[in-house]
C-alpha cells in the first residue's frame, strides 16, 4: 500500500464523515434558531402606565407596581426573577 493510497483513504473518510454530519444536522435533526426579541418594558400581563412610568399588574397579585428603569433591574436575570416571583414571565429575558 502506497502513501497516496492512505492519503486518499483518509480524505474519503473525512468527506464521508462530513457528509453524514450534514445529513444529520439538516435532514434528520433540523432545529430552528429563533433569535431572542427585545421584549416589552414590562412583564407579561403587566402594562406600562405612561403617566407614572410604572409597570402595573393586570391581574390579582401581591406584587406592587414598579419602575422598569430602576437600577436593580438592569440585567435579564433580575427581570426574569421579578417576573417569576410575581407569577408571570418576561419575554426575551426568561430562558
Amino acid at each position: 500500500m502506497k502513501a497516496t493510497d492512505v492519503f486518499v483513504a483518509v480524505v474519503v473518510s473525512v468527506l464521508v464523515t462530513l457528509l453524514l454530519l450534514a445529513i444529520y444536522k439538516y435532514v434528520i435533526n433540523p432545529q430552528m434558531v429563533i433569535p431572542p426579541g427585545k421584549g416589552g418594558p414590562c412583564p407579561e400581563l403587566w402594562l406600562l402606565n405612561p403617566g407614572s412610568n410604572m409597570c402595573e399588574p393586570q391581574y390579582t397579585t401581591s406584587c406592587t407596581p414598579f419602575d422598569p428603569n430602576t437600577p436593580t433591574l438592569k440585567t435579564s436575570e433580575a427581570k426574569c426573577n421579578l417576573a417569576h416571583m410575581c407569577g408571570t414571565d418576561w419575554a426575551a429575558h426568561c430562558p
